[in-house]
Parts: C-alpha cells; structure tokens; sequence
C-alpha cells in the first residue's frame, strides 16, 4: 500500500478536521471542522462552513492553507498533513450536495441557498503521513 492509499483510507474514517490558513496578520488561522458528506478522494476536499467567517474572509484574500486529520486508537496515532490551497466554492450544485438538513439550525434560509451557507474546496498538492513513528511524504 501506497504512503497515499494509508492517507485516503485515513482521510475515509476520522470525523474531525484541522484547517488551516495565513492570515492577514501573518500568523496561522485555524479551525476545526467536520468532514464534509461525501468524501471521494484527497483531489479535493470539501468542507462547510459560514460565509461570515473570519476564515472565509481570508481564503478570499490568500488561498494558501493546509489540512490536517488524524486517528487516534489505544497507543497507535495516524495523521496527515495535505498542503495545498483552500477556494469558495459559488456552484450551487456543489452547494447543493454539501448540504444536510442539520444545518437548518444555523441558517435562516434553512438551505443551501442562504448567502451564509459556504463550501471550501481544498485542493492539495502534498503532504505527510505519520504512523508508527514514521513520516512519510507524498504527492497528490
């Protein structure tokens, strides 16, 4: 198995998301973030969140970010870091199927149409996959 098969099979069952990007003060931005509702392959991930966020604000300024997951089991822990960039995503059929009926909460709209609702799509073009005491690097 390839050091990218470990990071997409990883990339396939956590539940929790690190992203990450420069902000306009030079320092890192970061946020955790719930995986997205479909996850194909680590080409692109996708991920939802609040237009009005202060992230969004500065992936529109610079699309230079990073992601990171990881799985913690007993004493064993995976993780990968993708480096790559980070764009909002304004199709709304891509909107539309990031949707989920859980986020009704959190927007007035209740739909993937309200002007809040944002996707990011992260495209990476490397990274690294820590497991059993070893880093490996890789290309996407």
């Amino acid at each position: 198995m390839t050091t990218r098969d470990k990071a997409e099979q990883l990339h396939k069952k956590v539940n929790t998301f690190m992203l990450s990007c420069v902000g306009s003060d030079g320092y890192p931005l970061t946020k955790a973030v719930v995986p997205g509702k479909h996850r194909e392959s680590l080409n692109a991930l996708y991920f939802c969140t609040n237009t009005s966020s202060n992230f969004v604000a500065e992936i529109s300024k610079n699309p230079k970010s990073n992601v990171y997951f990881y799985s913690r089991k007993m004493i064993v822990w995976k993780g990968c870091y993708l480096k790559g960039d980070m764009e909002i995503v304004t199709d709304m059929d891509v909107k539309e199927k990031y949707w989920q009926s859980k986020f009704k909460g959190a927007y007035p709209e209740k739909s993937f149409t309200d002007p809040d609702f944002c996707v990011l799509r992260f495209t990476p073009n490397s990274g690294k996959f820590y497991a059993n005491f070893t880093l490996e690097d890789f290309e996407i």
